[in-house]
């Protein structure tokens, strides 16, 4: 359960969640996969300089990642290939973090992190150029 949640938070900050798939018409949110909750606050931003630098570095394979699959479940009209489809990009998503040398939670967290502090943000931005 715990690795699902953590592939949900992958998949909500790429933009490939399942609620996507339901407003895109692939069945009503109540038949989407269910989410875990997201934490009202991101976790602790202790983060060493490395692992946001990870992060940094794998972005734009993960965008790669995201804007293929996205195309993809766009042109397909069958729940059952979207679903597919949604499982192929985040099988790949989390093999392409873990290649990093991050795990999928740390990841998570740090994609969290960016979301509530401003300075982390600015800081793993400073890492992408």
């Amino acid at each position: 359960m715990k690795k699902t949640a953590t592939l949900v938070s992958i998949l909500m900050a790429l933009g490939l969640s399942s609620s996507a798939m339901a407003e895109q018409g692939y069945g009503s949110p109540e038949q989407a996969t269910p989410q875990a909750p997201m934490p009202e606050t991101a976790p602790a931003a202790d983060f060493s300089d490395a692992d946001l630098q990870k992060f940094a570095d794998v972005q734009d394979d993960l965008e790669g990642i995201r804007s293929e699959y996205s195309g993809r479940l766009e042109s397909t009209e069958d729940p059952d290939q979207a679903a597919q489809l949604q499982q192929e990009a985040s099988q790949k998503m989390v093999q392409t973090v873990q290649e990093t040398g991050l795990d999928v939670e740390t990841y998570s967290n740090i994609a969290l992190a960016i979301q509530s502090d401003p300075e982390l943000r600015d800081k793993v931005q400073s890492m992408l150029n």
